[in-house]
């Protein structure tokens, strides 16, 4: 399960556009979640045939908001909630194709 998908995130402040970037060794995820001009970094998540699940901190400009993150990828298509102390965001992606060099 690694690769990068466009996300848009849906939080009280409205949708948020960014990206989200995972790398999966073993069974072990790590990554970075790029949005709203910031990125922020998580590592030892867990993922499970076509589920994930990661914590971590959103860096968001303001304010550090922390969360749980659990989701599913099915094709190209991620769908995610995000669990923070302001609410449950729901995640939405769509894989990047790889580039070729």
């Amino acid at each position: 399960m690694g690769g990068s998908y466009r996300i848009s995130l849906r939080t009280p402040m409205g949708p948020q556009n960014g990206m989200i970037t995972f790398t999966d060794e073993g069974g072990t995820i790590s990554g970075s979640i790029r949005t709203m001009g910031n990125v922020s970094y998580f590592k030892n998540g867990k993922s499970k045939g076509n589920t994930f699940e990661f914590s971590g901190i959103l860096n968001t400009g303001l304010f550090r908001l922390k969360y749980t993150a659990k989701g599913v990828v099915n094709g190209s298509k991620l769908e995610a909630t995000a669990t923070t102390d302001y609410g449950v965001f729901r995640i939405y992606g769509t894989q990047i194709p790889n580039s070729v060099h």
